[in-house]
């Protein structure tokens, strides 16, 4: 059984959610950062767990750690510029015998244990693994002018989720690749994948969505309720 290891991304600036810190937001009355450890926790085990944090909730965060049992030894690391550096800060701080990390936006709180077990397995058999949805809506591409342009084949198009796993040495290798590169991309898949390493998809979950607004909480709660019934 190899040992894994969490990253959870929750520096982003919430620039979008309004007052506050979308991570540290209630959902259905559980921090949203809590509710996306929780899942880990109850499809792994206890794991070694970095948080990337703003300055500004790190305070709140370590109270979390102190009262949370699915945070319990977190580790805390301030975010960089960039959820990338962020991600790699978070990698970094991780111990050393940990042999795949999973690194999760803290921000998708209806992320389910079974997600997360089909993730981690894959990137254990394979290398690296990642969830993904299949596009179902037309896609173009934009021309100079900002108007629509070529029509993307959408059977070859995949919508990447978090968590995005790796074998913890080609996770590093493609940090340090990147870095050396100075290449930027928006998520681990996209730098392995620069660094020629395959990645493995599993299906993704719809619901697996990412807070962005305050109006996402209102309709994730309204998915929790469906849930429950």
């Amino acid at each position: 059984m190899p040992t894994y290891g969490l990253v959870l991304t929750a520096a982003g600036s919430s620039s979008r959610f309004g007052t506050g810190s979308k991570v540290l937001a209630p959902l259905a009355g559980v921090p949203v950062l809590v509710r996306a450890a929780r899942a880990f926790v109850e499809a792994l085990g206890a794991l070694p767990t970095v948080v990337t944090v703003r300055a500004d909730d790190r305070a709140a965060v370590l109270a979390l750690v102190l009262t949370e049992p699915a945070l319990a030894g977190a580790t805390l690391v301030t975010g960089g510029a960039t959820r990338q550096e962020s991600a790699a800060l978070g990698v970094a701080a991780l111990p050393l015998d940990v042999e795949v990390v999973l690194v999760h936006d803290a921000a998708r709180p209806l992320v389910t244990p079974a997600l997360v077990r089909a993730v981690a397995e894959a990137a254990r058999r394979d290398g690296a693994a990642a969830p993904a949805l299949e596009v179902v809506d037309s896609v173009h591409a934009l021309d100079a002018t900002g108007r629509l342009a070529t029509p993307l084949d959408r059977a070859s198009l995949r919508a990447v989720q978090t968590p995005q796993a790796a074998r913890a040495d080609l996770l590093r290798r493609a940090f340090v690749a990147a870095a050396t590169s100075r290449r930027e991309a928006t998520d681990e898949v996209g730098l392995l994948l620069a660094a020629g390493i395959r990645v493995t998809p599993v299906p993704g979950d719809p619901e697996n969505r990412k807070v962005t607004t305050a109006d996402d909480l209102a309709r994730m709660a309204e998915s929790l309720r469906a849930r429950s019934r």
